[in-house]
């Protein structure tokens, strides 16, 4: 650095003497990297983008009803995705220019600028990342439809099948009594008829339990015993009446194990329905979140990357601001 020296002389001719030296100071045009700044211009942006948001949403510029909006991304519109970036870049520009203003290096105002537009990125990629899953655990809750609701035909239920049939073999089971009791005489006492319904109704209940088919034979016999003392029937006629009464036991319960399963595949078949009508739906909400998703994805892109740029040239103009203000160092000397 030159430094100007004047000095009296005892001359008249030369009055004053102006001696040139060089100074071993060296000029800094370049200061070192201030991260406060950085942080500053970045704090900065953050805080007018909120500011900016805020005011967008008062005045119905960028619409976004967070509470009552299943998919905030669906409703995303143009005019909304245009003005979300507007703010974004005027903050990140404002932003660096901050940085740059306040860094003290005339050359850096530009690299603290594009570090403010990396750490405001980096501070709010793990909000857009947990919006995101809301936004697609939110959109997947409410999109899809009530699969039982668009079943084409009702499916009885498996109790609703049991209790048919358990009333279906009791009213069996009563016309076989009934039948019975018609053998017996007219002109018999009225208490015969009630304890031949009673006794005679014991026997086929006890014959034709589930739980006694290992005795089947000596229930037989018993209630072949019951129709001859109870109805008056011959031994001939209790047996081939028997006999005729669990044949037709037999096809009933068939018919009826027929019907359990074509109810049980009914039900599969529903099931598999459900689950596929739900996937269906599911995979629909799926995808149309994720084409909303893409878009929005390339808004924010193009939007970051015109920040970049805005942040940069923020910076820049912020340090050319601090250096008219102040005069460059490397203009200064010692007088």
């Amino acid at each position: 650095m030159i430094v100007y020296r004047w000095a009296m002389t005892s001359e008249p001719s030369n009055p004053i003497h102006v001696e040139a030296t060089v100074s071993s100071t060296p000029c800094h045009r370049h200061h070192s990297l201030s991260w406060g700044t950085v942080l500053a211009g970045t704090v900065t942006a953050i805080g007018l983008y909120l500011l900016l948001s805020l005011l967008g949403i008062a005045s119905g510029l960028a619409p976004f009803r967070a509470v009552t909006d299943f998919s905030p991304v669906m409703l995303f519109s143009t005019k909304a995705a245009v003005f979300w970036s507007l703010f974004a870049i005027i903050a990140l520009a404002l932003g660096g220019w901050v940085a740059g203003r306040i860094s003290g290096c005339p050359n850096g105002g530009l690299v603290h600028g594009v570090l403010v537009w990396c750490l405001a990125v980096i501070l709010a990629l793990p909000l857009l990342t947990l919006g995101t899953g809301l936004t697609m655990a939110r959109t997947l809750r409410h999109r899809a439809p009530d699969p039982v609701a668009e079943r084409p035909a009702a499916v009885p239920a498996a109790s609703e099948v049991a209790g048919s049939a358990a009333k279906c073999r009791e009213v069996q089971l009563i016309s076989f009594v009934t039948e019975a009791v018609q053998s017996i005489p007219t002109n018999a006492a009225p208490k015969a008829l009630t304890r031949a319904e009673r006794e005679v109704g014991f026997a086929l209940r006890k014959l034709f339990a589930p739980v006694n088919a290992a005795a089947f034979g000596a229930n037989r016999l018993e209630a072949i015993n019951a129709l001859e003392v109870y109805t008056v029937m011959t031994p001939a006629d209790a047996t081939i009446t028997l006999d005729g009464w669990i044949a037709s036991r037999k096809n009933l319960l068939a018919e009826l194990d027929k019907l359990t399963l074509e109810n049980l595949s009914q039900r599969v078949a529903a099931e598999q329905y459900d689950r596929a009508l739900a996937n269906a739906a599911t995979q629909g909400a799926t995808d149309q979140a994720m084409r909303h998703l893409s878009r929005s994805a390339i808004w924010a892109f193009f939007a970051l990357l015109v920040g970049l740029y805005g942040a940069a040239f923020g910076g820049r103009c912020g340090a050319e601001y601090s250096v008219c203000q102040t005069g460059s160092p490397g203009k200064k000397g010692d007088v």
